[in-house]
């Protein structure tokens, strides 16, 4: 028993939005009571320990997806067979983590709040073991339920530490417990649900095998890590905490709107991984569809924050961060690239072209390096962001070369849907930036986002019978 695509695209999305509402609320009080630096300090804990969890999880992550999907009788075994590589490959992920923060002769206070993120890291990378299994099931409720749990407890943990004046350290931690307690979670309901047996056991045959096969994907995870954070990295030897700090505010509020298309891929990942085996010519009609509901949430996201930027700044995390303003501006473009190669990404890695993905990630961080070196000295933070911009655009135009190869794309079509969406945004977004010289955003947003939906509906771009369709399928009960 499992549910369709659409079902569990809805989970995921429903609970991704959820988290992000919390996980925004919860970043917005750290970076107004905590200030700029103190932020800039917090947020590149986080962001360096992230690079890590590709080596903690070696790529298995996606192979025990997708393996599972294909040969249902042998996901015992894969399961217990990725969850001791995981170990494994966790704890040599921190005894990294601890040697790149030597090395690199980071404050000590820093080096604390890194060394406990790393912690968080491993217990993220367990508790992946089993969101794979869910999604393998295509039974997404369980993962969707967790990550609202595990953002409410990371909320309420860290806020009672700021209530009470305690130190960065307790930020961190606010990360680490919840981590933990959902790798019990996730335990739990595998061995209930699927009454699998939790023994981490190495199987030699299938580790060998999912080695090989995950190679690609570690290599490419570990480039994608670099490429989004390559900048962080850069500006925490020749920036200050404060321009970390200015940094992070648009970072995080535009990677929380990642959600879309993550949600969207977890989804449609294992029927492209399905496909391949049972109809491969499906795979383009779905790669098809995902691009156009991206175009549908991406381009009215993006130019609408775009023409509030300034206000939604200043009125959320004040004054201080008035230097985020323009850099927020620039990352917003680069988000709808970023959204679009996410996709692209996960068809590739679908269809076992996941070393032409890891070639060209390879590419536009070499490239992506390069021009952080040479701007990031010269413009700040202002350069990073066209730095992030410029490299997105590269890596969706090299995807598209390739993905050609891979389906037939229509390109008439797509740029058809492209261009109609985007003159409806376009519309939104002028319509926001006029009402926002005279009315608070409070009320612009709104009536912005009703305009935008009544012209998806009037102009034909959402037809009114297949989203019809749509609701009825979330049924939210199981098919076979």
């Amino acid at each position: 028993m499992s549910y369709s695509v659409a079902q569990n695209t809805s989970f995921l999305t429903i609970a991704s939005i959820m988290q992000k509402i919390v996980s925004f609320v919860y970043f917005t009080i750290v970076a107004r009571i905590i200030g700029v630096g103190n932020t800039g300090s917090y947020f590149f804990a986080i962001t360096f320990t992230t690079i890590f969890t590709v080596v903690a999880d070696f790529g298995m992550g996606p192979i025990l997806t997708r393996e599972a999907a294909k040969f249902s009788n042998r996901v015992n075994d894969y399961m217990n067979t990725v969850l001791a590589s995981k170990i494994l490959f966790g704890i040599i992920a921190y005894f990294l983590v601890v040697f790149f923060v030597v090395i690199l002769k980071y404050p000590l206070d820093l080096r604390n709040l890194i060394l406990l993120s790393g912690v968080t890291m491993f217990f993220d990378n367990l508790q992946s073991n089993f969101f794979s299994i869910f999604r393998a099931q295509k039974d997404l409720v369980y993962e969707s339920v967790a990550i609202v749990i595990s953002q409410i407890l990371t909320m309420i943990i860290g806020t009672t530490a700021l209530l009470f004046h305690g130190s960065l350290i307790w930020l961190i931690a606010a990360y680490t417990i919840p981590s933990a307690i959902i790798v019990l979670y996730g335990a739990f309901f595998v061995k209930r649900v699927y009454h699998f047996r939790i023994r981490p056991m190495v199987d030699r045959e299938i580790f060998k095998q999912f080695l090989l096969l995950a190679l690609p994907f570690a290599l490419a995870g570990l480039l994608g890590r670099l490429y989004s954070y390559s900048d962080s990295l850069i500006m925490s030897k020749l920036l200050t905490p404060q321009d970390l700090g200015w940094w992070s505010v648009p970072y995080k509020v535009t990677f929380a709107f990642q959600f879309i298309p993550a949600a969207l891929s977890a989804s449609v990942y294992p029927a492209m991984s399905s496909f391949t085996v049972t109809d491969p010519g499906k795979i383009g009609e779905l790669f098809v569809r995902a691009w156009k509901y991206l175009f549908i949430i991406i381009f009215p996201l993006s130019l609408g924050l775009i023409a509030v930027a300034r206000p939604v700044i200043v009125r959320l995390y004040g004054v201080q961060y008035l230097p985020s303003v323009p850099v927020f501006r620039i990352l917003l473009v680069s988000l709808f690239f970023s959204y679009l190669t996410i996709i692209s990404g996960s068809l590739l890695n679908a269809t076992n072209h996941q070393k032409i993905q890891t070639g060209l990630i390879a590419i536009v961080l070499v490239v992506n390096v390069i021009l952080n070196l040479i701007l990031i000295p010269k413009f700040g933070i202002i350069g990073a962001a066209y730095v992030a911009l410029f490299s997105n655009i590269l890596l969706w135009l090299l995807g598209l070369m390739f993905i050609r190869r891979v389906i037939v794309l229509p390109g008439q079509k797509l740029l058809r849907n492209a261009a109609h969406i985007l003159s409806l945004a376009i519309v939104m977004s002028v319509l926001v930036y006029l009402l926002t010289l005279h009315f608070s955003i409070i009320l612009t947003i709104p009536i912005g986002a009703a305009v935008y939906g009544a012209l998806l509906f009037l102009t034909g771009a959402i037809d009114p019978a297949l989203l019809k369709n749509y609701l009825q399928r979330l049924n939210f009960k199981k098919i076979v």
